[in-house]
């Protein structure tokens, strides 16, 4: 028999094929599966393989694939100072004071993940309060979905931002507080990020991707560039992605349709924002937000100018995929698509919706006769989902109808898992966990359903299907272990489940501190 690269043996094996089949043995060479099987099989390999790993009754799932990343401004946010869990706007004020130490006067300070419905004033700060903390660095704070921003007045007076435009929220005086929301955000977001060397780009990317791995992932879907980031983003990830460790998905976001087409990519979107988010109050809603009478958010687009940018990049064989949150951003979605699809016909185009957070009923149907994907984040619903949280303060009893993953499964439609990092962070366990422990019940799927969103459906949804997404012979040996079975533990604890290795092409590129020996 002739040599292979290794096998992996005495395991607990969830292929996630058509049949969910099961093994305890997988051989590997030249990066890909040549064999699996079950009992001692295996030993028919033993002496050729040049590793071998007992895994020693651990888990081995097909690579995760996250749908849904920021993969550069994840990587940003890595290198920024965290605010996701400071508790009051002084707190905040504290650790800005001490970044201060770090950096020196005129270098920007960021930080990132702030929720403002968790502090205890429940607004963002102002700049005079951004002042007293930095005055001599240019601070600029990000909501944790990026539709809000702060700057201080350092920032305020180096950024030559238009007096007059949209957005600028004002003091009793009617100068600018430092607080910005819609146009305003997005101008200080282009103004800042566009300042960010690739140099700084290349090590907030590393970090992205290190972390990525140590969670079991070996595919990332990367949206990238666009009204909030920038476009020096997606052009980071094409002139470099080669040199990734894992696979890198790009959606580019635009609708320069030739643009697109001139780089040869075959993707478009991402998140295109038809709406905002329900954190911001501007993800389009049919009824008013239950804590802003005369407020149902708004629409981004018409729905012509959605028709003719859908229409054109569905012509020229693009797959396509915007942002859409709220129910209102949904139905002129699905009426673009059904218009492109009406006008021209095409076969398996796979044309996707993210977030598709608030449908109805009717909305699951159309969207499966329409035969599109749904790129959903489950993790949303582990932070916003119960009483008193975010989709309860904006939307009221509508939460009840948020992320219905168990009738989208039943009516058909596939669904892949992301995370939205850094909106949520990279944990398909996390949101493998949350799909089956959802805060309304009734719309909880079982695990193996769970699984395959990060899996074999994250594969189908980008068209790689065929050698990625489950374990089978002939596919890639991208592979996560695990130390304990998501279908055995009791459902509650799959989000402590620990990945122990991952293998990308049948290559370890991540080890934990466990007891393999790999």
């Amino acid at each position: 028999m002739k040599n292979i690269d290794l096998i992996l043996y005495n395991g607990d094996i969830l292929t996630i094929d058509e049949n969910l089949s099961t093994a305890n043995w997988i051989a590997v060479d030249k990066g890909s599966i040549i064999d699996i099987g079950n009992n001692d099989e295996y030993k028919k390999y033993i002496n050729n393989a040049k590793e071998k790993i007992d895994l020693m009754g651990k888990t081995v799932l097909p690579g995760f694939y996250d749908s849904h990343v920021h993969l550069v401004q994840t990587g940003l946010n890595l290198l920024s100072v965290d605010l996701s869990d400071v508790q009051s706007i002084v707190e905040l004020q504290e650790r800005i004071r001490k970044a201060t130490y770090k950096k020196p006067e005129g270098q920007l300070i960021r930080g990132i993940g702030y929720d403002d419905l968790r502090v205890s004033e429940c607004r963002m700060p102002t700049r005079y309060e951004l002042d007293k903390c930095a005055p001599n660095h240019p601070v600029w704070i990000n909501r944790v979905e990026y539709h809000i921003s702060s700057i201080n007045s350092m920032a305020l007076n180096s950024l030559n931002i238009p007096f007059d435009l949209e957005g600028i929220i004002r003091d009793e005086r009617g100068l600018p507080d430092g607080r910005l929301t819609g146009k305003a955000s997005a101008y200080i977001r282009g103004q800042i990020l566009n300042n960010f060397s690739d140099s700084i780009r290349k090590k907030g990317v590393n970090k992205a991707l290190d972390l990525a791995i140590s969670k079991g992932v070996t595919t990332v879907g990367a949206l990238e560039g666009g009204f909030v980031f920038h476009n020096r983003d997606a052009e980071f990830i094409i002139n470099n992605n080669t040199k990734f460790p894992i696979d890198i998905n790009l959606f580019y976001q635009t609708i320069d349709v030739d643009m697109v087409k001139g780089k040869q990519l075959n993707r478009i979107g991402g998140c295109i924002f038809l709406d905002g988010s329900f954190g911001s109050r501007n993800a389009a809603l049919k009824e008013d937000y239950s804590d802003q009478k005369n407020n149902k958010g708004r629409l981004f687009f018409s729905q012509e100018e959605l028709n003719e940018f859908i229409l054109n990049a569905h012509k020229e064989n693009l797959q396509i995929t915007v942002h859409a949150i709220g129910d209102r951003a949904i139905e002129q979605i699905l009426n673009s698509y059904e218009y492109a699809l009406t006008k021209y016909k095409r076969e398996n185009h796979r044309h996707r919706i993210e977030h598709f957070e608030l449908p109805s009923d009717e909305h699951i149907k159309r969207a499966k006769d329409l035969e599109l994907v749904l790129s959903m984040q489950p993790s949303y619903e582990y932070y916003w989902g119960d009483k008193g949280d975010l989709y309860d303060k904006r939307l009221g009893e509508r939460r009840k109808k948020t992320n219905p993953f168990k009738k989208i499964v039943e009516s058909g439609l596939i669904i892949a898992g992301g995370s939205d990092s850094d909106v949520t962070k990279i944990d398909p366990l996390l949101g493998i966990h949350t799909a089956v422990n959802h805060p309304n019940k009734e719309y909880s799927i079982s695990p193996i359903e769970a699984i395959k969103l990060f899996t074999i459906n994250g594969a189908y949804s980008v068209f790689e299907e065929d050698i990625k997404g489950s374990i089978e012979i002939g596919k890639w040996a991208d592979l996560v272990v695990l130390d304990k079975n998501p279908l055995k533990v009791k459902k509650e604890e799959i989000k402590d489940i620990n990945v122990e290795l991952t293998l990308k092409q049948g290559y370890i590129i991540f080890k934990n501190k466990g007891d393999i020996d790999g």
